[in-house]
């Protein structure tokens, strides 16, 4: 049950590609940056991957809010330490924290929370919107 994934954590190490890419300026789009949301992204991946272990078939997490802080700027291809761990839980609302590190050098803190909702209700919410 997720209830009891408090204070667990998860590690990986990553490579970002140019799906990752910065390229809000087509200056700086040349430089490869890796952007802020594309470094949230795979934390809410690990995130998410974390969870879906402990979920049965018919639950799913979302992301209902974050927060990044992206402390310096690396490029496509840089290797990356990202880390996750759950915070707390509380009812279907699980809050992580996530550190992103390029050569133990902060690169981004990310915190955010996931809301624990059913299959079906997102089916018929994607119905509705659609109809």
């Amino acid at each position: 049950m997720w209830r009891k994934i408090e204070g667990i954590s998860k590690t990986i190490d990553f490579t970002p590609d140019e799906s990752y890419l910065w390229d809000e300026d087509d200056e700086m789009r040349n430089y490869h940056f890796v952007s802020s949301s594309s470094l949230a992204r795979v934390a809410f991946k690990l995130g998410a991957d974390m969870v879906k272990d402990f979920l049965p078939e018919d639950l799913i997490s979302v992301v209902s809010e974050f927060t990044v802080k992206h402390y310096m700027p690396v490029v496509i291809g840089a290797k990356l330490v990202v880390g996750v761990r759950v915070k707390s839980v509380d009812g279907n609302m699980i809050s992580f924290s996530g550190l992103i590190t390029k050569d133990n050098k902060k690169v981004a803190e990310v915190e955010f929370t996931r809301v624990i909702v059913s299959r079906n209700y997102l089916r018929r919410k994607a119905v509705e919107e659609t109809t």
